[in-house]
């Protein structure tokens, strides 16, 4: 190693941006290196009273320090790297990139003003702190009744508004919050994350600038790369630059090691189109991601089910453009049942149609006082819909280990699992012997004399009406497949039908689904 020197750091002011640079200095101390900070005021830092939108130009975060690098007011400059650019100014380059810290956004709702009944346990018409048209778009296309609101200031700041009142909830970035290790137990929490809600590309991560001609900064940089970290981060700003976007522009984009998310919108008041893809495609596919994002032709759909006008799947078609069919292959009839139940026991709901016809059947089995779980954010959305609290929702991802995770804390319960004749029976084979019952509370019959669909996308949301559609016909050609959920694609196999399957049983991951195979058709 070169002889190693002092060294100055350039960085905002913001306790955020003040913790990430005595971070990095920490790193390159314990390593023998003498380090100083050099404190720079931004332009996003002197104007606090308009949105981020307003704001001509990018790098309102980051512009100044450049200059300082450049200027050599400071040798190495730590941004984070969702508020950078993609462009480097002549004479500077990106030397590293941090691990990632938490990626993902969190709502922080005042207590008072949470309702555990509604999406995202927003009350109706709860006022929503963000200046980030990404957030905005994001928002309103899963709570159009919600009131937004620009919010400025540092993190400490803003929830500081929302305490005293300003706002019922605002949205930030979790790791700021992790980072400053701030107490909002006084406030109710809810992660934002994939699919159904992406963040901004490479939020989470700090990037590490210097100039170009600066070998010495450049070895010192080698100790503070993550190397996992920096193959995300290539991809998720390689999209951002593919959109000709800066920090401000409603682009979220998140990678993990299997997928890639992807969610843009023309406007913060415009409802976002969504894909998902395997992330080891994204590159061959960048060109044709950015024309799909601008333009495509809008498949016709069928999906085995009814339509829901408020469901997010249905709005999402309708507002680009699809025309959505939907229709349920199977019939499903009531069965007479009798179920004895006592307080602090569990119903556990697999599916919509398990809780309607428990529901319709015995409604004052509700009032006894049994808690509630249900597997996947749909089905527990149904049953807050109809008035009742879900103490447990099973991620329909991870169905196995949130379920045996959940019973660690569920002590001396008895479990009455509510289901139909042909379901699956995956909960059984997952809950310990001699805790649980089950209780069959309607049949499903497929339909004889189905239609064939002329439709280009055919949508299956479940084995059984997979397994009725295609004893009776066959995929045409043109037509494409999707599914969700791991029974269903395995019916689906069997009738060897190639097919697209949602990421996970939910109807945002469904959503993403149809849409990559809409771009798979034109691409």
């Amino acid at each position: 190693m070169s002889e190693k020197k002092q060294l100055i750091i350039g960085t905002r002011g913001s306790e955020l941006a003040l913790w990430q640079a005595h971070y990095t200095k920490s790193i390159l101390e314990n390593n023998g290196y003498e380090v100083a900070l050099n404190i720079i005021k931004t332009k996003g830092d002197r104007i606090t009273d308009l949105s981020f939108e307003k704001i001509e130009g990018k790098g309102f975060f980051t512009k100044e320090i450049e200059e300082a690098l450049l200027h050599n007011e400071c040798d190495l400059a730590v941004h984070s790297c969702k508020d950078l650019p993609t462009e480097n100014p002549e004479g500077l380059m990106i030397a590293a990139y941090s691990k990632r810290a938490n990626p993902f956004d969190i709502l922080l709702i005042r207590k008072e003003k949470t309702n555990h009944l509604k999406p995202l346990s927003l009350c109706i018409g709860a006022k929503v702190g963000t200046s980030s048209s990404r957030r905005k778009a994001q928002m309103l296309s899963l709570r159009p009744d919600i009131t937004l609101a620009d919010i400025r200031g540092n993190v400490p700041t803003r929830i500081e508004k929302l305490r005293r009142g300003d706002f019922d909830a605002i949205i930030l970035a979790a790791a700021g919050i992790e980072r400053l290790n701030l107490d909002v137990s006084d406030l109710e929490s809810i992660i934002l994350c994939p699919p159904i809600f992406i963040p901004a590309p490479a939020q989470g991560i700090l990037a590490y600038q210097i100039r170009v001609d600066d070998s010495s900064m450049l070895e010192a940089c080698q100790l503070l790369q993550d190397a996992f970290t920096t193959q995300h981060a290539a991809i998720e700003r390689s999209l951002l630059s593919a959109f000709q976007g800066g920090c401000q522009i409603p682009l979220g984009v998140y990678t993990d090691e299997q997928n890639t998310y992807i969610i843009k919108s023309s406007a913060w008041n415009k409802w976002p189109l969504r894909l998902a893809l395997p992330t080891n495609k994204v590159p061959q596919y960048m060109n044709a991601l950015i024309s799909f994002f601008s333009h495509h032709e809008q498949p016709d759909v069928f999906i085995s089910r009814a339509l829901e006008a408020d469901d997010y799947l249905v709005r999402s078609m309708h507002q680009h453009g699809y025309m959505l069919n939907g229709k349920n292959l199977v019939g499903f009839e009531a069965v007479d049942f009798k179920i004895h139940l006592a307080k602090d026991d569990i119903l556990f709901f697999s599916s919509k149609k398990g809780f309607k016809f428990f529901f319709e059947q015995q409604p004052e089995c509700m009032q006894i006082g049994c808690r509630i779980a249900a597997i996947g954010s749909g089905t527990a959305q149904y049953i807050q819909d109809h008035g009742y609290r879900v103490d447990f929702t099973a991620d329909s991802a991870h169905l196995e280990d949130s379920i045996l995770q959940w019973l660690k804390h569920q002590p001396n319960t008895h479990i009455h699992l509510i289901r139909g004749v042909h379901t699956a029976g995956t909960l059984q084979s997952i809950l310990p012997e001699g805790i649980w019952t089950e209780t069959i509370v309607y049949k499903n019959t497929p339909e004889v004399n189905i239609e064939a669909r002329k439709e280009k996308v055919l949508v299956f949301t479940s084995p059984q009406n997979a397994e009725a559609y295609f004893s009776q016909h066959s995929l045409k050609t043109g037509q494409h497949c999707v599914c969700i959920g791991t029974s269903t694609s395995k019916k689906l196999k069997e009738f060897d039908i190639k097919h697209v399957m949602a990421i996970e049983p939910s109807i945002y991951s469904l959503t993403d689904a149809i849409f990559y195979t809409a771009f798979l058709q034109q691409h």
